[in-house]
């Protein structure tokens, strides 16, 4: 178990009291027996009052010995056993040198189960980490030495799924006040940390089309503002929406949202942001991708939208780059983005327009 034990240190010094005293009573008995033996008849009384004396000590001695002695090993496993029933959390102590001193059960199963290991008393922690775990262990160590606490999250890799464990670590000290070794405990967190992302994607996304909302925009822009860095900002709007929702009906124009939002999806890298902006505007933060890219992702979304020409709608869209986001806000550039789209919006009507002139002719 430990080295030291905090808890029942008290007990084990009092047990040491008695047998350093029964030690000494039994010297004493001892010597009485051989003063009795050599010089028999002198003071026969009194030496047998101090052989009684020291008998009645020794009882009461061992009597208060068993006493303490069962109130020691009542402690000692109710100290354990506060560490067992940590049933979600694997306890375990090491020494300065990084040897075991104390694990738990939990411990002991979590090893064996993600990691096929069977850690024992007494072994190093190097013999059953990698070389870059156990560096980062020595670093929270070290850290929780300097600091007097440390905490550490890490994602473990099991059967296709991400485990996040959180991992705290406290010094323990001696009655000097001396650090002689580190308390590890380790929670699996899993749960709480997927039931966040399941509540960061209801705030963050549109319940139609199950793309990106305002409040991700503008979230993602503040992470970008604090980096500076240069982003694409475009702008889509769906000309001649409403006309077409009030014809064919909004179970029509719902899936129109959807099916553009999916082409969105699929035509634009996966580190873009995309979101429904508000009706039937979409707004798209993209990075990394250079104008000719650009271009050609435009041309792909125009050729992939005969369905929308079915229903009467087109898309205008229009592109600002934004290359110092330090210093502006995300509506400066959506305003730059949007003289773009209305020039094409104007353009494309003029040319829709000319069509129709010529049709007619």
């Amino acid at each position: 178990m430990f080295k030291t034990n905090l808890t029942t240190k008290k007990y084990r010094n009092k047990l040491l009291m008695h047998i350093y005293g029964q030690s000494i009573g039994l010297t004493m008995l001892v010597g009485v027996l051989l003063y009795t033996e050599f010089f028999d008849g002198i003071g026969t009384n009194i030496i047998y009052l101090l052989l009684v004396g020291i008998l009645i000590f020794l009882f009461l001695g061992i009597k208060r010995f068993f006493s303490l002695f069962n109130k020691y090993e009542n402690q000692s496993a109710l100290y354990q056993d506060s560490f067992e029933i940590l049933v979600n959390g694997s306890f375990y102590i090491v020494d300065l040198e990084f040897n075991y001193l104390y694990m738990n059960e939990s411990n002991i199963e979590f090893m064996d189960k993600y990691y096929k290991l069977h850690p024992k008393l007494g072994e190093n922690v190097s013999k059953y980490l990698t070389p870059l775990h156990m560096k980062a262990f020595k670093d929270n160590v070290n850290a929780a030495i300097s600091l007097g606490f440390q905490t550490s999250e890490d994602i473990l890799k099991n059967d296709g799924q991400d485990l996040y464990l959180y991992t705290t670590y406290s010094p323990v000290k001696n009655n000097h006040g001396e650090i002689y070794a580190i308390c590890c405990v380790t929670t699996d967190i899993s749960d709480s940390v997927q039931e966040k992302e399941r509540f960061t994607e209801l705030i963050y996304q549109d319940p139609l089309t199950n793309i990106f909302n305002r409040r991700k925009v503008s979230d993602y822009y503040k992470m970008v503002q604090n980096e500076n860095k240069k982003i694409w900002v475009l702008i889509f709007d769906l000309d001649n929406f409403k006309n077409s929702n009030d014809t064919y009906g909004h179970v029509t124009g719902d899936r129109v949202l959807v099916d553009f939002s999916n082409l969105l999806k699929s035509t634009f890298p996966s580190s873009a942001v995309i979101a429904r902006w508000g009706g039937d505007e979409f707004l798209v933060l993209v990075s990394n991708i250079t104008f000719a890219t650009l271009r050609m992702i435009q041309a792909t979304i125009q050729s992939n939208i005969s369905n929308l020409d079915e229903l009467g709608i087109s898309v205008s869209m229009g592109e600002a780059f934004a290359e110092d986001t330090m210093n502006h806000d995300l509506n400066y550039y959506i305003d730059a983005a949007d003289l773009k789209m209305y020039e094409q919006k104007k353009f494309q009507k003029e040319n829709y327009r000319r069509i129709a002139e010529v049709r007619q002719q």
